[in-house]
């Protein structure tokens, strides 16, 4: 199997990426053959239309070479043509072994999607290959809480894998194979024994596949629903979704009001689905109700589904937070300055200046003690400036990015390629 344009992983990569684009192309590096291979096909690819490559690599640091194999892996990927970037797992380490997998893959998600960033990379390409996505699914099978591997997705991480996508051009392409195809151009990879110890559910997938290579494959469920409209107040953390399209859509509403949710909510804990199912089942009926799912207030009447993050309560503004600069996990903010403190507008909308209040009139009453408000020491309250709002708003030095169109996009298979990134970034 060569690895080059022609091959799958070559026309994967033409389909996603964008040829003429003068963003870096972020590739995980690990060292080892898959990551080895499609480092390799991500370059060919780049060579062809003049991009640069990152090999990015990450050092868990929980095994004795492993500070050894990260040099390593800057040595092969500079003699390659790629720019190495080392990144090492420093905070929120496990004590012990317990939950270590899955801290440890999602340090690594978090730590190749802030470097991707900020480098100014859209995309992230990762070495998965079939043999992956049959591991992933017998671990599944056995109750482990793995999303599926598909070719092109969003970051797993948020809010620092916004705007980011991972592109999986091996998907296809099995393990065997691309060994063989790296062998006959005389590259090595690390071999981390770590794939062997039986402590690990994925090592225990690859021996358990090694001897019965037919693993069940998870069925996936169908695309979400994507509304024609979404009632225009995604610029300010809400949504207005039309009832009426919502009960007619044949399929895939369950799995859209699933991702509306965690956007609306700004974070990454998924709804029961049991619960999921009985508020698509009273979505469906004509009763009008209310209900409160993941930190999402949901109201439905006759014609309108209104999502609206849940308010905080009396005092308590811990669910509020600033992260990689998000607030709330659905406003990206700028020019917020030392000494000043962003905190939901309940309770303070009354110390507004007289233009504030009066633009506050112009915003849904239930959407209102939501939005940000910017605090500085013996100064009145100040509503940062919301992008994308069409309407004047009082002048503000600080600008308020809503995020939740652009990730329920996302999440929603709304995004197509390396293109559509750039257009909503």
């Amino acid at each position: 199997m060569p690895l080059g344009l022609a091959d799958p992983a070559g026309l994967y990569l033409s389909q996603y990426l964008v040829a003429g684009s003068d963003a870096p192309i972020a590739v995980g590096f690990s060292g080892g053959s898959d990551s080895l291979a499609v480092l390799v096909a991500t370059l060919a690819f780049a060579k062809a239309h003049c991009r640069r490559v990152l090999a990015m690599t990450v050092d868990h640091d929980l095994q004795p070479q492993s500070r050894a194999w990260t040099e390593d892996c800057a040595k092969i990927a500079s003699r390659l043509g790629a720019e190495p970037v080392a990144l090492v797992w420093t905070e929120n380490r496990p004590l012990g072994d317990s939950g270590l997998t899955a801290l440890a893959r999602q340090a690594r998600h978090s730590l190749l999607a802030r470097a991707a960033r900020q480098h100014g990379a859209r995309v992230l390409v990762l070495g998965h290959t079939r043999n992956d996505r049959a591991e992933a699914d017998w671990m599944r099978s056995r109750g482990a809480n793995l999303g599926q591997l598909r070719v092109w997705s969003p970051s797993p991480v948020w809010p620092e894998g916004r705007g980011l996508f991972v592109l999986r051009p091996l998907i296809e392409c099995d393990r065997a194979d691309l060994q063989t195809a790296i062998e006959v151009q005389g590259l090595g990879w690390i071999n981390d024994p770590a794939n062997l110890d039986p402590r690990y559910m994925r090592s225990r997938a690859r021996q358990a596949l090694a001897l019965d290579p037919q693993a069940p494959e998870t069925i996936a469920g169908p695309m979400p629903y994507w509304p024609t409209a979404l009632g225009g107040l995604g610029h300010l953390g809400a949504l207005c979704l039309n009832r009426r399209a919502l009960q007619t859509a044949p399929s895939g509403v369950a799995a859209f009001l699933a991702r509306a949710l965690l956007c609306v909510s700004g974070s990454v804990q998924p709804v029961r689905s049991d619960r999921l199912g009985r508020v698509e089942t009273r979505l469906r009926s004509q009763d009008e109700f209310a209900a409160t799912l993941s930190g999402v207030r949901l109201v439905a009447d006759a014609q309108t589904v209104w999502m609206v993050r849940e308010g905080a309560r009396a005092g308590a503004q811990a669910h509020y937070v600033l992260q990689d600069g998000v607030w709330d996990g659905r406003f990206e903010i700028e020019g917020l300055k030392p000494g000043q403190a962003l905190v939901s507008l309940k309770g303070h909308a009354a110390a507004l200046s007289p233009a504030g209040r009066a633009w506050l009139q112009t915003v849904p009453a239930q959407v209102r003690p939501t939005l940000p408000v910017v605090l500085t020491d013996g100064l009145a309250p100040v509503l940062p400036a919301f992008r994308d709002r069409s309407d004047a708003q009082p002048p503000s030095t600080i600008t308020a990015k809503s995020l939740i169109i652009a990730r329920l996009k996302a999440a929603c298979g709304q995004v197509f390629n390396e293109r559509d990134l750039m257009i909503d970034a």
